[in-house]
């Protein structure tokens, strides 16, 4: 029946309007009913959902011992820290240890070496260029798994302050901040500008979550994190250090926030509201604590997060050292002043590969002088690098036991773990060579332009350029050159080549040097001109860090003018590139003759299913990079001060090790592998303020 005619029965008297009212009524009922059930469903859903994930979240917060949830774990009462629900009160005893300058069979020798000494924490910064060296690919695997280096800390019974980033300075190139980045042309690092913005977006939604459930509250061994680092000696925008807070609290990170700065102007310019302030130094801990105080009050606890324990090398300089006698005293001042301390560092480890940052020293007038830092990044530190225990390290460990309250040190520290045993291998003969010129099939075709440009600006690597390594510039000469002339000193050493001969090298010494060198042994017609730049690290401290591209980076004259159209052939040194050069029929016999950059190639036979550490001594070799088994130890240089580089046994294995040394002038036909570290005549260093900017 049509509900819009309907039709009244007989003798109703009337009524048929009536049912009519009322069963439409009674269908609207219906429906009503039908969506209060679907709605209560819902409800009832939602309710159960939320209740079956919270008995869930209750039952693992159970199981992890860590009850009702408070956060952050760390706090403090007055100038005192306390931890976790039992607000037990702690005095950070802490130590600097970088999972990425160390194999990681070794992480475990040193937390325990580290928990032996009488620490309770560890800090660690996170190298943002080793976990994206290539825009939009991502590593926490090997070396670089900081998850399974995180879970050690806490089997070891260490807490961790961690120190992401996005910029760490730590001496490792540009201060930890990707090469691609500078692929932009307006890039303004460390500010808010919108591509650097994004990109640090992008890798904390990578890192951060990772490191997320580790935190203290959750069972984990985190119990504070660093907002960015240093900032202070950079900068001063408030907004920018904002950003990197809140993008670290919206990617739940719950635990204590703190700054580390270097000065009174530099903890000014870089602290925040309801962030701890910590101090930087070496010397002179009541002047700096004091400086804290005047910043933030003195009802907060006070920290040095970086208590300079030593110092790093640069080529050419002398291997500098901090007294251990005098490390003892500064200790006990630090802590009869209810202090917290973090020894920077206490284990330094390796720049491994091409990672070892740089600085720029003043010179006479407006000049400076670019200084690259050197493979060994030993830091004079309590352990050695190769985690040894020094006199340091038991003066440390006096000193620290002598000058806490009863029970802040455990009674009942761990063992120090058996020394790593050292192995003089001997000699190994280098029985095979081969020209960068054979060398260069396995690159591919060249790149070619109008004008060279730096190696962040190539087309490779997602457009994101090279990041490290060397750059061969290639040019065609129509005529018998005589000068050549740079616009700009090349960034940072440029070997020069007419006809394939030497003909100089051209360094990144001061903005008005090195930059014109005169052509010999050229020929009436053709010519070809190269230009040979390594990369020897960027920058990773001061207000150059946005010029920190690598390369030829302005024009080039020929007898005074532009010289145009160059090929350019990029030596990155990774994995397909070595494990191509490795099996190529290019090798040939080795002889002494070779004045080109070549590769030289040796085989070490151990008989030891466990071998162990061992030094490189490169006597009789000029500068070049090492490679053991196909991984990059890093470079050497005769100019020191390290004679001898540190090789880790896990990097060896039983049977043929194949090394691999690519020398830039001349080779020789042996290494000598020995048992003795040599980092160098020394020099005593102290340091009271900033790094010279």
């Amino acid at each position: 029946m049509s509900r819009s005619h309907p039709q009244s029965g007989v003798g109703d008297g009337g009524r048929g309007s009536v049912i009519f009212n009322m069963s439409q009524i009674s269908v609207r009922s219906v429906h009503l009913l039908r969506w209060l059930l679907i709605v209560a469903a819902v409800l009832g859903f939602a309710y159960f959902f939320y209740w079956h994930r919270s008995h869930l979240q209750a039952e693992a917060n159970r199981r992890l011992g860590i009850g009702d949830i408070e956060v952050p774990s760390l706090k403090n009462v007055g100038p005192e820290f306390i931890l976790g629900k039992e607000a037990k009160k702690l005095r950070i005893l802490s130590g600097s240890f970088h999972y990425f300058r160390v194999v990681p069979e070794y992480w475990e020798d040193r937390l325990l070496k580290m928990k032996a000494c009488g620490l309770n924490t560890i800090t660690t910064y996170v190298p943002w260029n080793m976990h994206e060296q290539v825009r939009g690919e991502f590593d926490f695997s090997g070396q670089l798994d900081i998850v399974a280096f995180l879970n050690l800390a806490k089997k070891v019974g260490l807490h961790v302050i961690l120190r992401p980033g996005p910029y760490i300075c730590a001496e490792w190139d540009l201060g930890g901040l990707p090469s691609w980045l500078l692929s932009y042309d307006e890039m303004k690092l460390r500010s808010m500008y919108p591509l650097f913005v994004d990109a640090v977006d992008k890798y904390f939604d990578q890192l951060l979550p990772l490191v997320a459930g580790l935190q203290h509250y959750r069972g984990g061994p985190i119990i504070a994190f660093q907002v960015e680092n240093e900032y202070g000696s950079y900068g001063s925008d408030k907004q920018y250090m904002t950003f990197i807070k809140e993008a670290m609290e919206k990617r739940n990170l719950k635990e204590m926030f703190l700054t580390s700065d270097n000065s009174r102007t530099a903890m000014k310019n870089g602290h925040l509201p309801d962030v701890l302030v910590t101090a930087n130094f070496q010397v002179d801990a009541e002047r700096h604590f004091q400086e804290v105080k005047e910043i933030q009050g003195s009802d907060k606890p006070l920290m040095v997060m970086e208590f300079w324990s030593g110092w790093f090398d640069h080529w050419g300089e002398k291997h500098h050292i901090f007294s251990s006698s005098g490390i003892a005293d500064l200790v006990k001042t630090i802590l009869d002043l209810d202090a917290s301390i973090n020894f920077y560092m206490f284990h330094g480890g390796t720049n491994f590969g091409f990672m070892n940052g740089a600085n720029v020293l003043p010179g006479k007038g407006q000049t400076y002088t670019y200084a690259a830092d050197v493979t060994s990044y030993d830091y004079d530190a309590p352990l050695s690098e190769a985690g040894d225990l020094t006199e340091k390290y038991y003066k440390v460990k006096d000193a620290l036991k002598a000058n806490t309250a009863k029970g802040t040190i455990p009674d009942n520290l761990p063992s120090i773990p058996t020394q790593i045993g050292k192995m003089a291998y001997g000699d190994v003969k280098l029985t095979h060579y081969m020209t960068m010129d054979d060398a260069i099939e396995f690159i591919g075709e060249p790149i070619t332009t109008e004008n060279p440009v730096a190696m962040e600006k190539l087309p490779i690597n997602q457009n994101g350029g090279q990041g490290y390594g060397f750059l061969l510039y290639r040019t065609n000469i129509d005529h018998k050159p005589e000068t050549l002339h740079l616009n700009h000193p090349p960034h940072d050493r440029a070997q020069v080549f007419l006809n394939s001969k030497p003909v100089g090298v051209m360094t990144r010494v001061t903005d008005k040097k090195d930059t014109t060198l005169a052509l010999t042994g050229g020929e009436d017609g053709q010519n070809v001109l190269e230009l040979f730049v390594e990369n020897m690290g960027r920058v990773n401290y001061g207000n150059i860090l946005d010029h920190e591209r690598k390369g030829i980076l302005g024009g080039v004259q020929v007898d005074g003018k532009p010289q145009t159209n160059w090929d350019m052939f990029p030596f990155e040194f990774k994995k397909p590139f070595l494990e191509a050069v490795s099996s190529s029929s290019n090798w040939k016999e080795f002889t002494a003759d070779v004045k080109r950059p070549a590769l030289y190639k040796g085989v070490l036979e151990i008989n030891d299913k466990t071998p162990k550490d061992t030094f490189v001594d490169m006597t009789g070799w000029e500068k070049g990079v090492i490679f053991i088994n196909g991984f990059n130890l890093g470079r050497y240089w005769n100019i020191g001060p390290t004679t001898r580089y540190y090789l880790p046994g896990p990097l060896l294995k039983n049977g043929k090790n194949e090394i691999i040394i690519f020398e830039l002038h001349h080779g020789s036909d042996k290494i000598t592998l020995t048992d003795k570290h040599s980092l160098g005549e020394i020099v005593h260093v102290t340091n009271d303020e900033d790094i010279p900017q």
